[in-house]
C-alpha cells in the first residue's frame, strides 16, 4: 500500500474500521462496514490497471460481497446459497489463475512436490468436516461442491507457484493460503463454536485476501524478472 495515494488511504481506513466493528460491535455490523473494502479495492484496481478491465474479477468481487453478507446473516440459516456463491467464486479464481499462466511443460517432480504438500491440507480439511458434520446433514451435495472448488483453487495455486515462480503466482498463493486458514476458521465459527476472536481473524484474512489478489490483477512483468532473479 502507497501512503501517498488517496485510495490506498481510503482502503486501510476502511480495513481498520472494519476490524474495529469486528472487535468492538455485534457481527451485524459488519454488514454495513465490509462493503466499504470491496469499494475502495476496486476503485484501486480501476485506477491503477495496465490491462482491460477483468469482468471475472469484478464479478468475483461481488459474489464475494453477497457471499460474506450470508455469512454474516448467519451460514447456517443460508448454506446452501453460500456453498454455491463461493463455488462461482473459486470458479472464477480458478479462471484469473489460468489465463495469468502461460502454458509450460510441467516437470514430474511438480505434481510430486504439489501432491506431497496437499497431503496435510486435506487431512486438517477432512478433521474439519468430521467436527461439523452433524450440521451439514441436509447439505451435502451442495458443501461438497464448495468443498471441491475451493480444495481445487488452493491447490491450483500451490502448483502454478511450483511451477513458474513469479511474483504474480506468489501473490495468489499468499491468498490461497490466507482462504484456507480463513475457512477453518469459518467453519469451527459458524457451525462448531462462535467466538469474536474467529470473526476478527475471518475479517483480518479476508482483508488479507483482497489485497493480495488486487496484486495479482495489478501485476507487474518487471517484478516478476526481479522475484526469478532472485530465486535463481
Amino acid at each position: 500500500m502507497n501512503l501517498t495515494k488517496p485510495t490506498h488511504i481510503a482502503f486501510i481506513i476502511a480495513a481498520v474500521v472494519t476490524l474495529l466493528v469486528a472487535i468492538f460491535l455485534e457481527k451485524f455490523s459488519l454488514i454495513y462496514a465490509q462493503p466499504f473494502t470491496v469499494f475502495t479495492i476496486l476503485i484501486i484496481y480501476f485506477k491503477e490497471k495496465k490491462e482491460p478491465t477483468s469482468v471475472l474479477y469484478i464479478l468475483s468481487q461481488a459474489i464475494g460481497l453477497a457471499g460474506g453478507i450470508l455469512l454474516i446473516l448467519g451460514m447456517r440459516d443460508h448454506l446452501k446459497a453460500v456453498s454455491v456463491l463461493f463455488s462461482l467464486f473459486y470458479i472464477i479464481y480458478l479462471r484469473l489463475m489460468y489465463v495469468r499462466n502461460l502454458m509450460k511443460k510441467t516437470e514430474l517432480r511438480t505434481y510430486f512436490y504439489v501432491a506431497l504438500m496437499s497431503i496435510p491440507v486435506l487431512y486438517i480439511y477432512y478433521n474439519l468436516i468430521q467436527t461439523v458434520s452433524s450440521e451439514l446433514k441436509n447439505v451435502v451435495i451442495y458443501f461438497s461442491f464448495l468443498m471441491f472448488f475451493m480444495l481445487s483453487y488452493i491447490i491450483t495455486a500451490l502448483y502454478y507457484y511450483i511451477k513458474d515462480k513469479t511474483s504474480t503466482n506468489l501473490w495468489m498463493l499468499i491468498a490461497a493460503v490466507n482462504l484456507g486458514f480463513m475457512n477453518i476458521i469459518i467453519g469451527l465459527n459458524e457451525l462448531y463454536m462462535y467466538h469474536t476472536i474467529f470473526t476478527v481473524i475471518v475479517v483480518f484474512c479476508s482483508l488479507c485476501i483482497q489485497f493480495f489478489v488486487l496484486k495479482f490483477m495489478l501485476h507487474d512483468e518487471n517484478e516478476d524478472n526481479d522475484l526469478l532473479n532472485l530465486l535463481q
